[in-house]
């Protein structure tokens, strides 16, 4: 490989609970460090105060920067957007990761998803930084297809690398507590994720309620509240399960596998993903899996999950219940198949296609 110099905008890994963007830059951050011994860390001086949290995940000297403003001494060969915050430094190849374009799908185009101003600004931000890339990383052939689908950016100059679970060492692991939050082994189904309707919470309450198994199971939400919470706790109200769904908030990386392991079945049938973590999280922990048929889902699933339209309460419904005649077979190949993503390949991946980028200027 290449000895190069590498700036990546990790202002996202800030946030107290790393999840999504947060995970992305963590993994992919503690992973090039491994393979490369000159990772440099960029972040926006108004977040100073929240150093703590990036530096509980990664140990390294911050550069601090004030909108497009860097340290002129400082030179690195490529410069890696990670989120919205563009990292414009002076002579160096520009890299920038785009994890999803679902605001603009057709299929998300539906009440309290998103707004036309949120779109917008989407919108603009996405087209001034492609315009000023060198190259693009997608997390999926999904996500690089609506790339190519929105944008007019070149195809040659965009490089598909997939994420991977989350990969906690045995010794870190820790047992949830099932009685203290009234649960029971193989007695609950799991979702992992933002409690949000745009994560299609209300039709996953409205099938696990039709399809009857909430008289024997219960339903696990476990993730940040987000988007419409108010709308989800009266859902639950209204169809009369408040005593057979648990929200859990965010859960710990060294609990969430063994919240995995216990569960019954994870359900995941989303309006869109960009990728898809937990798929493979709960592959990994042999915990039979439900996705929507639409986006990345099943691109991320490999075919080892059950595939429901998120739009169609009688298909989740009857998902649910076919989880639970998954044979053991099926589980033990869907383990062997999301073992095959880790973090480390991405970082090797991303270090390639830096090279390739600097190679092609």
């Amino acid at each position: 490989m290449q000895e190069i110099s590498i700036g990546v905008e990790a202002t996202g890994l800030m946030n107290a609970n790393p999840t999504g963007i947060s995970f992305y830059i963590k993994n992919l951050l503690l992973n090039l460090m491994d393979i490369n011994g000159h990772v440099n860390l960029y972040c926006k001086i108004s977040r100073y105060k929240n150093r703590h949290n990036l530096l509980k995940h990664v140990n390294a000297k911050i550069n601090w920067h004030y909108n497009h403003l860097y340290n002129p001494f400082k030179k690195v060969d490529i410069a890696h957007t990670t989120d919205s915050a563009f990292l414009n430094l002076r002579g160096a190849a520009k890299i920038y990761t785009i994890y999803d374009l679902a605001v603009f799908r057709e299929e998300t185009q539906i009440p309290d998803y998103t707004s036309e101003r949120h779109k917008r600004i989407i919108d603009k931000k996405t087209k001034e930084i492609l315009r000023k890339a060198d190259g693009v990383i997608a997390i999926s052939t999904a996500t690089k297809n609506d790339i190519l689908r929105f944008y007019d950016f070149p195809e040659n100059k965009i490089r598909v690398i997939p994420l991977a679970p989350n990969q906690i060492e045995d010794s870190a692991k820790k047992e949830i507590d099932l009685k203290f939050h009234k649960l029971e082994k193989n007695g609950y189904f799991l979702f992992v994720g933002q409690i949000s309707i745009r994560k299609n919470i209300i039709n996953l309450l409205k099938a696990f309620s039709l399809s009857g198994l909430h008289s024997d199971y219960k339903l696990v939400l476990a993730g940040m509240e987000g988007r419409g919470i108010e709308i989800i706790k009266e859902a639950v109200l209204e169809l009369g399960l408040n005593e057979r769904v648990e929200l859990l908030n965010y859960i710990p990386d060294e609990s969430l596998s063994s919240l995995y392991e216990k569960s019954a079945g994870f359900v995941f049938p989303t309006f869109y993903e960009g990728f898809g973590i937990p798929i493979l999280e709960a592959m990994m922990n042999r915990t039979p899996v439900l996705t929507g048929n639409i986006g990345a889902s099943p691109e991320t699933a490999g075919g080892f999950a059950v595939e429901v339209s998120p739009f169609s309460v009688d298909e989740i419904s009857e998902g649910l219940k076919n989880l639970l005649t998954i044979p053991n077979d099926k589980i033990e190949n869907a383990f062997n198949y999301a073992a095959k993503f880790n973090w480390k390949n991405n970082a090797i991946e991303t270090q390639k296609f830096y090279e390739e980028t600097l190679n092609s200027l």
